[in-house]
């Protein structure tokens, strides 16, 4: 799930690295046509894949045995409808707005989805006004966000291997328990959640013509870094908070707001910038990344209160 969860951020920033050196050699045209290659590519692809819902494999096996499948409960047209609604719209917009857990850690990974989106857009600016780069160096400045997306499963499975599953191993092996408490799916977001304001400030106040332009590059991975432990484990958090009756509804939640957010923060990156200077700039997201980074110890503490008195209780 570290390296499924982490492609769409590498997805997101990898694109203007591999875009700067296309328009700078063959044109804007060829960003297009790249993409439309790749999609054709992709696509194709995916004439192989195997059937993964679980329903639907065991219908198509007892097609084959010629037996009958599970049941399904029977819906009019009317109600499959209805059904379609609540599950992939009305309920992930009530869980957003009436589940804190669900509203608050949607916000935190938005926001740093957002701060993603922005640099994609910052970047540029800073790196050709601060130290001049050219059309190519510029989507080389993204090789520190990069990296960050290369670093971030591999912290996440460390994480998962030397913290969580010892304690879950110990957990079985003295109780009779088989699962840890959701809040144990914390330890890599709120690692997560210091690394985020400490390499924005950094990011600030580095970015400055006396200072090699490594180290801005070097914090963003930093940034990166820990934009993609939040997510992650937020999302793991829900997933295990909320189990298999409404972890996809909490999940559409976070992605809603993700995803309105990563394209709202561009708007005003550049005038941002302009404006209030890279450092503080830079440094107004850092204050906000320090107030939002409470979330998962908030969590931690008390995730397991709110959860009990939440209207999405597993089994109701």
């Amino acid at each position: 799930m570290a390296t499924y969860y982490s492609l769409p951020f590498l997805g997101s920033v990898i694109g203007p690295l591999i875009g700067g050196f296309l328009v700078s050699s063959k044109g804007w045209r060829w960003t297009q046509w790249t993409i439309i290659f790749l999609t054709l590519i992709l696509f194709a692809l995916t004439l192989f894949m195997r059937e993964t819902y679980k329903t639907t494999i065991l219908h198509q096996r007892a097609a084959d045995l010629d037996v009958p499948g599970p049941p399904e409960p029977e819906r009019t047209p009317l109600q499959h409808m209805r059904f379609f609604i609540t599950t992939t719209i009305s309920r992930p917009l009530h869980m957003l707005f009436t589940e804190p857990i669900v509203g608050l850690l949607s916000l935190y990974t938005a926001f740093n989805y957002g701060l993603v989106t922005l640099f994609v857009t910052a970047n540029p600016y800073v790196f050709s006004t601060i130290h001049h780069f050219e059309l190519r160096a510029q989507g080389l400045s993204f090789l520190g966000l990069v990296s960050g997306c290369i670093l971030g499963p591999i912290l996440l499975i460390a994480t998962d291997k030397y913290i969580y599953t010892p304690k879950l191993l110990h957990l079985k092996a003295t109780t009779t328990a088989r699962t840890l408490p959701p809040k144990h799916r914390l330890y890599a977001g709120m690692l997560g959640s210091l690394l985020l304001p400490l390499s924005l400030f950094a990011f600030a106040w580095l970015s400055r013509p006396s200072i090699p332009w490594i180290y801005p590059i070097l914090t963003q991975a930093i940034f990166m870094l820990g934009a993609l432990t939040v997510f992650v484990s937020s999302i793991i958090y829900m997933i295990d908070t909320y189990g298999p009756r409404y972890a996809a509804s909490a999940a559409g939640a976070n992605a809603l707001l993700r995803y309105v957010l990563g394209a709202v923060f561009p708007l005003f990156a550049v005038v941002m910038y302009e404006r209030l200077g890279v450092g503080w700039a830079t440094s107004v997201l850092g204050f906000c990344a320090v107030g939002l980074g409470v979330l998962p110890w908030v969590f931690w503490r008390w995730g397991a209160r709110l959860k009990a008195a939440s209207a999405y209780r597993e089994g109701e």
